[in-house]
């Protein structure tokens, strides 16, 4: 690529909010991100075996990608971790699918690292949920669906802006923002790659992502997506504009897609500043 999008400081806290149960914001700060690299040692070591154990003697899965990513955090009320994903945004080492995957059809221009429009894609990987947070009969690996007791938590505790009833909470919770990420830093598309599982459990939330290239073998049988915000934002307003205003609460006005017209504002935002590079040592 001939420039580098560069990670944005934040103020202490950056990016947060609230719902019944969760707390959702940015990993700001070393200590943060330490939870996050937790989490995933716990999923992709422990529990599911996609990585071995022995090459992370400090319990904390982390790459060399994790210096160039936004790294966000869901935290239970009672302050236990509970879930974690990042969004890898354009950098010198490419992103961590083209490691891994073949690109095809109109997407096969994904297989150069150089080309001039992934200055504006971002890969979404290392989804990863406490298993402390999945043990409903009907959970998932990627969690539950909001809990019926939901409106009767503290009072104090609750927010106008409950999470969509047919989406799991935590899940739906990352998802806004990495979505809210993503129109701050510019972003036009991501990638990810996806098992079958969490593909048919995102399409009935009305996320539509559409194939890039073979199923390959990558933590398991995994299949490269692409999707286009705009077309995301046009498709889930289409289908679900009650998920897309919950994604959107708390955008600022100029971010907002037209389609919803004017959305609440206020939440406390990952504000733009200088550029600066979080350094791999910083991120560990």
């Amino acid at each position: 690529m001939s420039s580098t999008r560069m990670l944005y400081s934040r103020p202490e806290g950056g990016t947060q909010f609230e719902t019944g149960y969760f707390r959702f914001g940015c990993a700001n700060q070393a200590s943060d991100r330490h939870i996050s690299f937790r989490i995933r040692y716990q999923v992709y070591c422990v529990e599911r075996g996609f990585l071995a154990k022995d090459d992370y003697p400090q319990k904390l899965e982390s790459d060399e990608f994790d210096a160039y990513s936004l790294h966000l955090l869901a935290t239970h009320r009672s302050g236990q971790p509970a879930g974690t994903v990042r969004l890898v945004m354009p950098s010198p080492l490419g992103f961590p699918l083209m490691h891994h995957c073949v690109f095809s059809g109109d997407y096969a221009f994904l297989n150069d690292p150089s080309h001039q429009a992934l200055e504006s894609y971002a890969e979404i990987s290392r989804l990863a949920i406490s298993k402390t947070f999945r043990r409903r009969d009907d959970d998932t690996p990627y969690g539950g669906l909001p809990r019926h007791d939901y409106g009767r938590v503290d009072a104090a505790d609750v927010l106008p802006e409950s999470p969509p009833r047919y989406s799991p909470e935590i899940l739906i919770g990352l998802c806004r923002l990495i979505y809210q990420e993503t129109k701050r830093q510019g972003i036009s598309h991501w990638m990810l790659a996806m098992e079958r599982s969490l593909y048919l459990m995102l399409k009935r939330m009305g996320f539509r992502y559409v194939p890039a290239g073979p199923e390959i073998d990558y933590f398991g049988p995994v299949r490269p997506y692409v999707l286009k915000v705009e077309a995301f934002e046009a498709e889930l307003f289409a289908r679900y504009p009650e998920t897309l205003r919950y994604l959107a609460q708390g955008l600022e006005s100029e971010l907002v897609p037209a389609c919803l017209g004017p959305v609440e504002t206020g939440s406390p935002v990952c504000a733009r500043a200088d550029p600066v590079h979080l350094s791999l040592a910083e991120s560990r």
